[in-house]
Order: structure tokens, then C-alpha cells, then sequence
């Protein structure tokens, strides 16, 4: 897939193509309806397919005193992009020049873009405070426009906020079958206080992430950890460990039968259901009691949601899985 980053005042000859546009934070089932929609129309044209989108995200040049949290950094949302078989991805340079383009620079800018056709949601918005809408979008004359209309599931319209909400509350379930796959996060493996290995005979890889990600509610929960790109099943747990009163927050997985050194090596951690809350045990024995037992609810609740788990590997393009 090629990876263009644009600034909107210097564009680059571009061929024509079809694209769908949007910031697409999470990739969820409505985003990819656009993608699939977008590789539809492109094979129909024989024409290559894109997904334009915006960095930084535009809230941090709106809110530049908050912190901004993301369920899929820019580089998660390119491997899902291209692993869909995207042929483009155009990235915008967001900034305060850009956020101020009226709505026609706008639709002039797509069409020096060469942009054929595009696809949108039945919700975007986009130049000066939002002025333009899909109304806007089919008023213009130099490219054609489909809108996709909004992908539900029992409790409503499936968008970022209610993934976010999800994430929260340690509805992972939940969140995944919004997203269409396990929400994961990615880091390095680093050094973490050795408990794991040296008194519970429980070894975990303490994760230090590569971005800001949106961090689901502490607790335990079944998983996969990602490693040279296989899946292995796993038992993750976030949170401060207050058997041992830690002051910091961790991410750490226990991967089940797996020997092997990952530290300073890149994993990615893959969220599949909730096992319990983080507890306070009376000490090692009953710790290791429990971890024993949290084993086993991670192998049966792996077992039970093996569909989601093929999903997962077919969207991030792994094509191991180790039972």
C-alpha cells in the first residue's frame, strides 16, 4: 500500500481513484462498510482504491491542553488499511489553515486530489466549523459522492464513542463485536518487578506502549499476544496489583505454555473478554490459587469465542494461530 502524507498547500501529481474519507479512529464496522464500498467501486473502475484521513487528530488542534487517547493510532489504522487491500492511504496534514478551508477549497482540494469518486458517512462534516455535510458533498460537480448509512447493532448506531465507553467499563466483548475484531495494543516488552516468574511461577511481559492508546478498565481478562506474528493464548491483566500495593498502572501477559525471552521485543496484546476485577489477596498462595483458576476461565473463554478470534488474525493479516 502506498502511504502519501500531504499538506493540503503542496500536492503531489496524483492518478485518479476512489476513495473514502474520514478520520476512522478504531477502523469499526462502519468504517470498513466505507473501505469495502471503496474497494468495490474501484475494482468496478478499474481505477486504484484510497482512504484519505487526517494527522494529527484534529481534537488536539482544537484541545490542545487535553490529553487525546485513541482506540487505533495512525500506524495500527495503516496495517488494517493495507491488510484490507487498500491500494492508498492519503494522509492529510491537519492544522489550523487546514481546519479553515471553506467548504468549496475543500471540494477543490479532492479534485486535485484526483478524486473520482468518494464515499463518506451519513455524518461527516468537514472545512470551517463543519459547514460542509453530505448535502454540500452532492451539491459539487467534480467528483461523484455515495454515502453510507450508519451500521447498527441491537443497542444503536456502532461508532468510536461507544467503543471508547466499552473500553471503560472492560466491556472488551462488547467492544469487539463493535470493532469487528479484539481491540489490541502494542509496545515493548520491558522489565517489570519479576513477581511473575520468581514467586508465582506465573512469568508475565510487562508492556510498554508504543502509543496513546485507549486503555481498557483494570482487571483481568483472556487474550492472545502477538509475537513474530503468531497468536498465542494469554491471560492479560491491567491494572496495579494490590496484593503488592504497585503505585504504577501495568499492562502484563501471562502467554500459556510459552517459554521463550521476549524482552525489548515488540508484542501486541489482543483483548478478547473479561475475566474478573483486579483483587487484593490475603497473600501468594491464595494469589497463585486464583491465577490457576483464571488460567483455565482464559482457555474456555478463548475456546468460546474461536469466530472472533479467525476474525481478528483475518483483519490484521495473521495467519498463525497457536492453540
Amino acid at each position: 500500500m502506498e502511504i502519501l502524507r500531504i499538506d493540503h498547500t503542496h500536492l503531489p501529481p496524483l492518478s485518479d481513484s476512489i476513495a473514502c474519507i474520514g478520520f476512522f479512529d478504531g477502523l469499526h464496522k462502519g468504517h470498513q462498510a466505507l473501505i469495502l464500498e471503496t474497494l468495490e467501486q474501484a475494482e468496478k473502475e478499474s481505477l486504484p482504491s484510497s482512504l484519505i484521513t487526517f494527522d494529527p487528530d484534529p481534537w488536539t488542534i482544537f484541545h490542545p491542553d487535553r490529553k487525546i487517547y485513541h482506540i487505533l493510532p495512525l500506524e495500527d489504522k495503516m496495517k488494517i488499511a493495507e491488510a484490507m487491500g487498500l491500494d492508498r492511504m492519503i494522509i492529510l496534514h491537519f492544522t489550523e489553515d487546514f481546519a479553515a478551508l471553506s467548504v468549496d477549497d475543500f471540494h477543490l482540494l479532492l479534485h486535485h486530489l484526483h478524486i473520482k469518486h468518494l464515499i463518506c458517512g451519513f455524518d461527516f462534516a468537514y472545512a470551517y466549523k463543519n459547514q460542509g455535510n453530505v448535502d454540500t458533498l452532492h451539491n459539487q460537480n467534480f467528483f461523484s459522492v455515495k454515502v453510507i448509512d450508519k451500521i447498527q447493532d441491537k443497542n444503536g448506531k456502532i461508532s468510536s464513542t461507544r467503543i471508547e465507553n466499552s473500553l471503560l467499563q472492560g466491556w472488551v466483548l462488547h467492544a469487539a463485536q463493535m470493532l469487528g475484531a479484539c481491540y489490541s495494543l502494542e509496545g515493548i516488552v520491558q522489565h517489570g518487578y519479576h513477581r511473575g516468574s520468581s514467586l508465582l511461577s506465573f512469568p508475565t511481559a510487562n508492556l510498554r506502549l508504543n502509543h496513546e492508546y485507549l486503555i481498557p478498565k483494570e482487571g483481568v481478562y483472556s487474550g492472545l499476544a502477538e509475537w513474530k506474528s503468531i497468536l498465542y493464548p494469554s491471560m492479560i491483566n491491567i491494572g496495579k496489583n494490590p496484593t503488592f500495593n504497585n503505585d504504577a498502572l501495568t499492562i502484563e501477559a501471562h502467554l500459556i505454555d510459552f517459554n521463550k525471552d521476549l524482552y525489548d521485543q515488540k508484542i501486541r496484546l489482543y483483548f478478547v473478554d473479561r475475566i474478573r476485577d483486579e483483587m487484593r489477596f490475603s497473600g501468594v498462595s491464595a494469589l497463585k490459587s486464583q491465577l490457576q483458576r483464571d488460567i483455565l476461565t482464559t482457555k474456555e473463554q478463548l475456546n468460546e469465542h474461536s469466530d472472533l478470534i479467525t476474525t481478528t488474525a483475518k483483519l490484521w493479516n495473521k495467519n498463525v494461530f497457536m492453540e
